[in-house]
């Protein structure tokens, strides 16, 4: 087990951990796995979504990657999905207006699940895409450097 949920006022506080963190120098294609990476306001510096205006940062759960992995009957790399972060935690959804703590500075702020179905996704791995039904869009509140491995706190609404 990965992860402890502490009751702390109406939401709670979940503990988890950076499981892989993506980035990628072009769209349509897959992104990187690279071991740390800098947060700002727009997104991680170096990704080609840098800037964009509310879905900054692009996560799946790993739970719902080893899920789609049994589906498939093939693993999916980190990033493989188009994802920037992959994240372990004991919980089966993340809700809107979430706020993930990771490492020692870094806030992202859950503003989105999934997309909406007239909305195109460009990008798939070999025929599976996972972002616009069980991803989720983050926007950076406060910035700095996260590792893989880096604790998460998630802060429920």
């Amino acid at each position: 087990m990965c992860c402890i949920m502490y009751p702390w006022g109406e939401g709670g506080i979940i503990l988890g951990i950076v499981d892989a963190i993506c980035v990628g120098t072009s769209k349509n294609k897959p992104k990187k796995s690279v071991h740390e990476a800098f947060f700002a306001p727009g997104g991680i510096k170096g990704d080609c979504h840098f800037g964009t205006e509310t879905r900054e940062i692009s996560l799946l759960l790993t739970a719902d990657v080893l899920a789609a992995e049994g589906k498939a009957k093939m693993r999916f790399p980190p990033g493989s999905l188009a994802e920037n972060l992959r994240i372990k935690v004991d919980r089966p959804f993340l809700k809107i207006g979430s706020k993930l703590m990771l490492g020692e500075d870094v806030v992202l702020k859950v503003v989105e699940r999934g997309k909406r179905p007239d909305e195109p996704h460009t990008y798939n791995y070999m025929g599976w895409c996972l972002l616009p039904d069980v991803g989720y869009f983050l926007r950076v509140i406060s910035g700095g450097k996260v590792k893989v491995g880096d604790r998460v706190v998630i802060e429920e609404p």
